[in-house]
């Protein structure tokens, strides 16, 4: 075996990195893009964690995959967690660390932003986004029902379909799904499938949402309370049982993480409710 990466392997079994098997190096776009990211704020703390970087299947980016060694090889519930606009899934990871301290609790972090630019295809759409999330959590033998899906702002917008294509085609993986300043925009076409039956009438029908919005959001109608109100609204129609909703007085855009006290109450029911 080549010294370096059984050095990689040494230090991961020392850090408490969940090793994903058969796991191959960065290469091409997926390196490039890791690069960029290793350039962004809070990366150092990031990597500090000992999360392993796992390519994703077609090769144009990576996750961050990061379990305590203490639970390794128990049955234990994951976080799937899809960042904002231009955002980076090493600093998505530092932002959650905290709130994995002493809990049975492992994370899964997506770049799904290619790095460069606003439009659509600058970003993973929903059913690309939930193949490669598949691709991976088969690989690691996640089961259903083990995880929840978060996103936060753009990456909330997308999460409604990816929660269909879940429900409805997919591994039923999540047991949860935190909605988090971002509301469903009917405009958008894959939501507008969902609203418009593609995924049949009830798509949503036996799955279990937060949602979470701050007042003091700058885009209240899109990315605040009201805008989340009305989502909360829209995902009962279609079936899904609306948990709560977090609506922060003191806090604005992505309140969640911004105070502890919103993130905590979210992950203590996910942890309590199979």
């Amino acid at each position: 075996m080549n010294r370096n990466i059984l050095r990689f392997f040494l230090a991961a079994a020392m850090l408490g990195v969940a090793t994903v098997s058969n796991a191959a190096p960065l290469s091409g776009e997926a390196k490039r893009l890791y690069d960029l990211a290793s350039h962004g704020q809070k990366t150092s703390d990031a990597m500090s964690l000992g999360a392993e970087v796992v390519p994703t299947q077609d090769g144009r980016s990576f996750f961050m995959v990061w379990e305590p060694q203490a639970i390794k090889g128990k049955p234990h519930k994951w976080i799937v967690s899809l960042h904002g606009s231009n955002g980076f899934a090493t600093k998505d990871l530092e932002i959650w660390s905290p709130y994995l301290k002493d809990r049975n609790l492992g994370i899964i972090s997506l770049q799904w932003w290619f790095g460069g630019g606003e439009k659509t295809q600058d970003y993973y759409s929903p059913f690309d986004l939930y193949r490669e999330i598949d691709l991976l959590m088969r690989r690691m033998g996640i089961k259903p029902g083990e995880a929840m899906l978060e996103g936060f702002s753009r990456g909330s917008a997308n999460i409604y379909a990816v929660a269909a294509l879940d429900r409805n085609k997919g591994q039923r993986y999540f047991s949860l799904f935190v909605a988090n300043s971002g509301r469903a925009s009917l405009d958008y076409p894959p939501t507008r499938a969902v609203d418009t039956g593609k995924f049949g009438d009830m798509p949503y029908k036996g799955s279990r949402w937060i949602t979470s919005c701050g007042e003091r959001d700058t885009n209240p109608d899109r990315d605040g309370c009201p805008g989340m109100r009305r989502t909360g609204d829209w995902l009962k129609k279609l079936g899904a049982e609306v948990a709560f909703a977090i609506e922060d007085s003191s806090e604005g855009h992505g309140a969640f993480h911004r105070n502890p006290r919103n993130v905590n109450r979210a992950l203590d029911w996910f942890l309590r409710n199979p």
